[in-house]
């Protein structure tokens, strides 16, 4: 090891073994001296383990944003490692101090770090910041060191607080099996891509990045091979998701002809979200009105709304839904959607009723459906 890079031994220091990835694909665990006496065996090395993170990392893929940190004021990164083959880079800042992952306050201030140093120099979202280029192998790359660690604050006023720009990382839970975990990360992510020319370079590539977050990495080999199969076999198959309105790209239109379209789709769009709406509220008035007529209560408004923990504005909007629930039936069971969707809006004016005896349709049980349950005699008041 060369006097200018000490904080780079410093940090490499902490490890006892390390682990390596293999110019061939593979990896090993192996001591520390194994690295610095034959770096070119090895084309990566994973800085950030499972329990700390030692390392900030960002994977630069496009030549002309090499220099973006220097563009948007960051400190100077402790290594900069290019290939030489293609000049695509990995940009590394190394800490002070490893931050423990057990520490969740500060893995939260870090990966909001991370994730806001992405977005500021265009870096692969992707990237799960583990491992890094083997900045030791110079037969490969072309390594700038800078003999400087840096603290987490040194990064605070990089921070993005705005939401809309924050990055979304994939939080899916996991089903505490690496190869499930791994192979339904791995296939959603080639339902997308299944038409691409280097569909399988690419799910490889994916793979690598999901099986660097475990602990102990698995062999993803047949995995993959599964995926590609699968994804060539149905590349016609998989469809872009249009959204609930399922509406299609706006192409091909005026000026005029796109405003017009574009509240035309906003109507509708306004229309069903007022539908499920209602439709909601219908059925926790209907559950509400069987639970009060069981329990002998009073029907009110207010009896309504605070069983149901709706506002009471909310229930006299639906005063027709409330009507079509303790009215007597015939023993017929309509579907609740044409029941609320029937109903329309609020009825104007106020209503007030007495029923001496009722029957009231209780369709909890759907599998009953010709079952009338007599009810009480009950005062139905409702007031506007």
């Amino acid at each position: 090891m060369k006097d200018f890079q000490n904080e780079l031994s410093k940090t490499l220091n902490r490890f006892n073994k390390i682990r390596l990835f293999h110019t061939h694909g593979w990896m090993n665990i192996l001591p520390i001296k194994y690295l610095i006496k034959n770096p070119q065996r090895y084309n990566q090395i994973q800085l950030n383990t499972g329990h700390h993170f030692n390392a900030i990392i960002m994977d630069i893929d496009d030549e002309e944003l090499l220099t973006e940190w220097n563009a948007v004021g960051l400190p100077t990164p402790t290594i900069q490692t290019l290939n030489k083959h293609n000049n695509k880079a990995h940009l590394v800042w190394l800490l002070n101090v490893p931050v423990s992952k057990e520490n969740h306050k500060a893995v939260k201030y870090y990966k909001d770090i991370v994730n806001s140093i992405k977005q500021l120099i265009g870096a692969d979202q992707a990237y799960q910041n583990h491992q890094t280029k083997n900045f030791l192998n110079e037969e490969i790359f072309r390594v700038i060191y800078n003999d400087v660690a840096y603290d987490l604050g040194d990064f605070q006023e990089f921070i993005i607080k705005d939401e809309k720009y924050q990055y979304n990382v994939n939080k899916s839970k996991s089903t505490g099996s690496r190869h499930i975990d791994l192979f339904n990360e791995l296939r959603l992510y080639g339902y997308t891509i299944a038409k691409h020319k280097d569909l399988e370079e690419k799910l490889v590539k994916r793979a690598e990045l999901i099986n660097e977050q475990f602990d102990s990495p698995i062999k993803p080999k047949s995995i993959i091979k599964s995926v590609l199969q699968y994804c060539e076999e149905n590349a016609n198959n998989f469809t872009k998701k249009r959204g609930a309105m399922n509406f299609g790209k706006i192409k091909n239109l005026s000026q005029e002809q796109y405003k017009k379209e574009v509240t035309s789709r906003q109507s509708k769009s306004a229309a069903r979200t007022a539908d499920i709406k209602r439709l909601k509220a219908s059925a926790r008035i209907k559950a509400t009105v069987e639970t009060l007529l069981r329990k002998k209560i009073k029907l009110t408004y207010a009896n309504i709304a605070k069983q149901a923990k709706i506002s009471l504005r909310t229930v006299k909007n639906h005063t027709k839904i409330v009507r079509f629930f303790i009215q007597k039936t015939n023993g017929a069971i309509s579907p609740l959607r044409v029941i609320a969707l029937g109903a329309g809006g609020a009825c104007t004016y106020p209503l007030k009723c007495y029923i001496g005896e009722i029957r009231c349709l209780i369709s909890l049980n759907l599998q009953n459906k010709g079952e009338i349950k007599r009810c009480y005699q009950h005062q139905i008041n409702i007031s506007g």
